[in-house]
């Protein structure tokens, strides 16, 4: 992080860039005023530039301070120091001095669904939302400040959103705060610089709460009341280090112009009630209620820390047009998540409606793709009359492209509409262009797909369910690393993971884990191979890309513990094929070492199992469950003994060493046949199996050939699922069919990542037949990034930039000389600095440059294999084609 202002640590680590080599270093912290010099490195002689520790370093809590640094180069010179600044926040909750206040208010009533396909297809008595949601609350406080201001922070957290007002003035262009955690065990508390808000004499807060993930409408299910049914605030004011201000008795609320804004429904807007200045020291708020304070209760509470969600982008709208029934309708050009900003011009008493599609039908008509119960997405504003007006909701995000429009004064046109793209606020780390249109936007795709749900958790999909499934995120996360920085972000999200852990060990299969969609679904409270195993791969993925044990430590425990969960099931389940079998017999006995009992989702999705009947999403299941099952069996014990050799766990290294080799031997003897092919008629497993190294040496050529057959037979399509498809075009390569990888990448006939390109897709389609032929959709999500993870591969094997020491300490360039693009250029930001490369490709040669950082080994793979080490700085290159 930037010059953080709140991190949650007494011991940071600290990072960056030197231009030259680096043979030694020396980092200086201060205090604020840089006073005092409060601890030093000395000169180290090492190239270190990431993740560098100050030993014995123990920070206050709450406390400003500056660092800085300088490197020597290789000749011995000096550089200039570098300085930078950051702040810690509270270390221990229990200085927390607040209570809680809660406004006067209905309690949200429990929206509860008990059958999936009921809420799934719309069969449920549909209640008009201002007949069951309530307005946002609105609470204000005044307070006196009597000296002059040093430095003052607010530090606050909710039961619910909150939006910000001191003395009229809005403190932070944060939104969504305080984020979504695994409530009831995790709230986070956030930091906000107030200096510049405050002044001496009397000052006011204001404070709006709506219901957010708290207590609104969420996951599959839409549920409400997931985690409370109240909304509440706790916050206090330290200027100097003094506690100035608390949320007290002295406190009032009212209920403002919004008459209900909820995260997945929508909001309405009444302009009419607008409060000018009801934030402002002196406002007269007589008539407002006093609020209800509650015990100081800091149980949950901790120090958010990551990049938080805000407005990353805003565009304007590609057409304002009508459709062929004559409705009005607003075509962004692009699916996102987020809203609009609109303005308009009408009477008082004028209602605008707002609603939100990513697609459209057949003959270009507006329908709603998202079925559901709560599934709205559409926000009413009301105007005020008496001049121009501006509406952008405030507590509510959707997954759309398409928006009709209803009750607008007068005529639209693009100039009033603005695409507000909603995401949490996460640094680019990469870029990547190439010379096919299709390929082209498959990035793009990507990208956009990564953006709309990267929102303060990994969500599957921005419109129909936002939840953080655990399978969707371990399998996308190295692309993940390419485009955006994701390491506090996905540390973030491996907290909640931690916390919401079950007592046995068991990952959940969504983190939030949301209650109804629990109630709802009976597997729900089960866990399934290659999703709950995201615990023990997604901290390998960060430490693989960024060379932070960190995530690997704080994770260890966590992924232990569900590993002996996974173990007890394998354990325990005997398929029933073999319960005729004597207990002592070698097939019963091997099944001890198989995961293939129990509900899984196996390679989920996976294109030749499904068809237009919605209960076909099971076949994969029901096909693949137990031999998959079994394969991330094996991987994740051999993540978790990879993490206990890096941690140095030497005992368990070596007995999960023993584990995996039983388990190995255990599904040769079980799934390969006599043949020496493994006993599925399905591309997955078998790229599965090939790919983690579960084919015996003697079985890898016949099992290859046999993959080779299933891809000419689905007349050379991909065939693979969530969480094969990954390793799909790594496996042809390794086996030495480059020609079928890149066969299936640019494969333009459903399925296929060009199929859905040709007809219209600007984000990642949750199944590939999202539109058929003639142009009908299915309704399902256009918004999801699993099936987008073969975006690392168009970085590592298209570009060619491929690590091969935890945070590219060490790279290999290998660009494919016989790639069917002419042009490539790709940029990857690293801990220790920036790739570039750029590929030019004619009949006889690959050319390109490559730009190198200062301190990272690189070389450059020629077309015969051999390595030539890269200088720092740009290299020219020249690769024969043959």
């Amino acid at each position: 992080m930037r010059r953080p202002g709140a991190i949650a640590t007494d011991a940071p680590r600290f990072g960056w860039h030197f231009r030259e080599a680096q043979q030694a270093f020396e980092i200086e912290l201060r205090d604020a005023d840089r006073k005092e010099v409060l601890a030093g490195s000395g000169k180290v002689l090492a190239a270190d530039c990431a993740f560098v520790s100050l030993p014995g370093l123990q920070l206050a809590p709450r406390t400003a301070y500056s660092w800085r640094v300088r490197c020597w180069n290789a000749l011995g010179e000096a550089s200039q120091w570098a300085e930078a600044e950051f702040e810690t926040g509270f270390l221990q909750m229990d200085e927390w001095r607040a209570q809680w206040i809660e406004p006067v208010q209905s309690p949200v009533v429990p929206e509860i669904s008990v059958d999936a396909r009921a809420a799934a297809m719309g069969d449920y008595p549909i209640v008009p939302p201002e007949e069951r949601l309530h307005p946002p609350q609105m609470i204000r406080q005044s307070f006196l400040v009597g000296q002059e201001i040093g430095r003052a922070r607010l530090y606050i957290t909710a039961h619910g959103l909150f939006e910000i007002l001191i003395n009229g003035r809005a403190i932070t262009d944060e939104i969504f705060a305080p984020g979504y955690d695994a409530h009831p065990h995790r709230l986070s508390v956030h930091t906000y610089p107030v200096t510049e808000f405050l002044h001496v004499g009397l000052n006011a807060i204001g404070i709006t709460l709506a219901d957010g993930w708290w207590a609104g409408r969420t996951s599959f299910s839409g549920d409400s009341a997931n985690y409370g049914n109240r909304l509440g605030v706790t916050w206090q004011i330290e200027i100097d280090g003094e506690v100035v201000a608390t949320g007290d008795e002295t406190a009032v609320a009212a209920q403002g112009p919004t008459r209900y804004a909820d995260i997945f429904i929508g909001e309405k807007h009444d302009a009419r009630d607008e409060i000018p200045g009801w934030a402002s020291a002196h406002f007269d708020a007589s008539g407002w209620t006093p609020v209800e304070v509650k015990p100081r209760d800091v149980t949950g509470l901790v120090p958010f820390i990551g990049e938080p969600v805000r407005r990353v982008m805003e565009f304007a709208p590609a057409e304002v047009r009508r459709t062929p029934n004559g409705e009005l309708l607003i075509d962004l050009g692009q699916n996102i998540a987020g809203r609009l900003r609109i303005g308009a011009n009408g009477p008082a008493g004028t209602e605008i409606i707002f609603e939100h599609s990513e697609t459209l039908d057949a003959e270009g008509n507006f329908i709603k793709n998202i079925m559901g119960r709560n599934k709205d997405q559409t926000d009413i504003w009301i105007l005020a009359g008496g001049g121009d007006e501006t509406f952008e909701p405030r507590f509510t995000y959707h997954g759309f492209r398409y928006v009709r429009v209803s009750g607008y004064p007068g005529k639209l046109i693009a100039a009033n509409v603005t695409a507000v793209v909603i995401a949490s606020d996460l640094d680019s780390s990469g870029s990547f262009e190439v010379d096919h249109w299709g390929i082209h936007r498959l990035h793009q795709n990507v990208v956009w797909s990564q953006r709309s749900n990267f929102l303060s958790i990994p969500t599957d999909c921005p419109q129909r369910e936002r939840a953080g499934w655990t399978g969707d995120i371990q399998l996308f996360a190295p692309a993940a690393t390419n485009n955006m920085l994701v390491h506090q972000f996905l540390s973030r999200w491996l907290e909640n993971v931690r916390a919401a852990q079950a007592p046995d060990g068991r990952i959940p299969l969504i983190v939030p884990d949301t209650p109804s969609f629990a109630r709802m679904m009976p597997f729900a409270s089960q866990a399934a191979a290659g999703w709950s195993d995201a615990i023990a791969i997604v901290p390998l993925v960060l430490f693989d890309r960024y060379g932070d044990l960190r995530p690997v430590a704080d994770n260890y425990a966590a992924m232990t513990a569900w590993l002996g969960h996974a173990r007890r099931l394998a354990m325990d389940g005997i398929p029933e094929r073999y319960l005729g079998e004597p207990e002592d017999s070698p097939a019963r006995e091997r099944q001890r070492h198989l995961w293939n009992t129990g509900f899984q989702f196996g390679d989920w999705l996976a294109p030749s199992t499904v068809s237009a009947d919605p209960m076909s999403m099971w076949n994969a299941a029901r096909l693949t469950g137990g031999i998959v099952g079994s394969i991330f069996y094996y991987r994740t014990t051999e993540a978790v003994r990879r993490a206990a050799g890096l941690l140095g766990d030497v005992a368990a290294e070596a007995e999960l060493g023993q584990r995996a080799a039983a388990i190995r031997q255990a599904f040769s003897s079980e799934f390969i046949g006599p043949e020496g092919r493994l006993d599925t008629a399905l591309q997955g497993p078998l790229v599965l199996a090939l790919a983690f190294g579960l084919i015996p040496e003697g079985s890898r050529a016949a099992c290859s050939a046999q993959l080779v057959e299933l891809v000419e037979a689905a007349d050379f399509h991909l065939d693979t699922g969530f969480l094969s498809l990954p390793f799909l075009l790594d496996v042809l390569v390794e086996i030495g069919r480059k020609d079928l990888a890149y066969r299936i990448l640019l494969q333009d006939t459903a399925p296929s990542w060009l199929y859905e390109i040709a007809k219209g897709a600007t984000t990642i389609w949750e199944d590939w037949r999202m539109i058929g032929a003639d142009g009908s959709p299915r309704p399902l999500s256009f918004n999801h990034y699993a099936f987008g993870a073969v975006d690392d591969w168009l970085y590592r094997h298209v570009a060619g930039i491929q690590s091969v020491e935890p945070g590219y300490k060490r790279v290999v360039l290998a660009p494919d000389p016989d790639s069917p693009f002419g042009h490539v250029r790709a940029r990857l930001e690293t801990p220790i600095g920036p790739i570039a490369v750029a590929l030019d490709r004619d009949a006889d040669a690959l050319s390109g440059t490559v730009e190198i950082p200062a301190n990272m080994r690189a070389d450059l793979r020629l077309a015969d294999g051999r390595l030539q080490p890269l200088a720092a700085g740009k290299t020219s290159f020249s690769l024969a084609v043959e």
